[in-house]
């Protein structure tokens, strides 16, 4: 009989996983009618978004199974999922800071050199991280990655208009979320605080995905 070790945990993340992927095609989708439109910045910053949300889920999933089912894998398949959760998020902060060079709006040779520069500064920390596997490195690299897009957001382009009073919510919400979970406070005992990081951040990305479909 397959033992769950923590059926909320399991749950939530896996919810939050499929939740996050949806949005991700669906703003896959709007960075092609963009596309198809002209509006070359507006489709690269979707698209960008896409790669984030959907990173974000593969982060949740594999998560999810490592809080689920770490009493029946084996430690090397748990070990592995629980890198591949880390990274994924690394992946996704990649993703945002690629999405905030879209916004600066340089000519496609500067956009490329420095998109480069991000992927290998990101991914030398990802070798970082899988040395060093704890959930904090891989949030905090999200959270930077943040501060970069609102604060491109706020120089580059209009601050307080639609898209960017989402990008503020959302990410005044995934930082209360960060919060929770770090603190390790719960409502119940069988609901903990990664359970409720994950609602609260369902939230958080419900708001970044309105922000990143108003660019």
């Amino acid at each position: 009989m397959i033992t769950i070790t923590e059926p909320a945990t399991l749950a939530t993340d896996y919810l939050l996983a499929l939740f996050t992927g949806w949005l991700g095609r669906r703003l896959l989708l709007a960075s092609r009618i963009a596309e198809w439109n002209g509006l070359v910045e507006a489709a690269g910053a979707q698209h960008w978004w896409s790669v984030a949300f959907m990173a974000t889920a593969v982060a949740g999933a594999a998560g999810g199974t490592v809080h689920g089912f770490q009493q029946t894998m084996a430690r090397p398949v748990t070990n592995l999922l629980w890198i591949a959760t880390l990274e994924s998020l690394i992946v996704a902060a990649f993703a945002v800071v690629s999405t905030a060079i879209v916004m600066i709006g340089w000519r496609r040779t500067a956009t490329f050199a420095t998109t480069f520069t991000a992927a290998v500064a990101f991914g030398s920390y990802g070798l970082w991280v899988a040395k060093h596997p704890v959930f904090l490195a891989a949030i905090a690299a999200y959270g930077v990655a943040l501060a970069m897009l609102l604060a491109i957001r706020l120089v580059r382009v209009r601050p307080l208009d639609r898209g960017g009073r989402f990008l503020i919510a959302g990410i005044v919400v995934s930082v209360i979320a960060a919060a929770v979970q770090q603190s390790g406070w719960s409502l119940h005992p069988k609901f903990n605080h990664n359970d409720l990081y994950h609602v609260i951040q369902a939230v958080g990305v419900w708001l970044l995905y309105r922000s990143a479909m108003n660019p």
